[in-house]
C-alpha cells in the first residue's frame, strides 16, 4: 500500500512540474506537507493520550514502537524546520507569484 503511494506521489509530482507554475507547484506540495504533519501530530497525541491496548505479539509491538519513536522524531524536526524556514513558508503561501509566469 506504501509502495502505491509513494509511486502516485511521485508521478503527481512529476506532472505537476510540466503543468503548473513553480510558485504554484511549490504552494502545493507545502501545504500538502503541512496537512500531512498535522495529521501525524493529531495521530500521534490521539496514540499518546487515549494509552488505548494494542493486542500485538512481541515482535509487532516493536516494530510500533520504532515507528512511533520515528514519527516523533519527525514531529519534532517538522516543527523546527517550520521555525527555521517560516519566511519562506509564508512568502511561498501569501508571497507575489509573478515572477514565474
Amino acid at each position: 500500500m506504501e509502495i502505491y503511494l509513494l509511486v502516485t506521489l511521485v508521478l503527481v509530482y512529476i506532472l505537476t512540474v510540466f503543468m503548473i507554475r513553480k510558485h504554484s507547484r511549490q504552494r502545493l506540495w507545502l501545504i500538502a506537507f503541512m496537512i500531512a504533519f498535522a495529521i501525524t501530530g493529531i495521530a500521534l497525541s490521539f496514540l499518546r493520550f487515549t494509552n488505548q491496548d494494542i493486542m500485538m505479539n512481541a515482535a509487532e509491538l516493536s516494530w510500533y514502537y520504532i515507528l512511533y519513536l520515528f514519527a516523533s522524531i519527525m514531529i519534532a524536526l517538522g516543527i523546527i524546520n517550520l521555525w527555521v524556514f517560516r519566511h519562506s513558508i509564508w512568502e511561498i503561501l501569501f508571497g507575489n507569484s509573478d515572477e514565474d509566469i
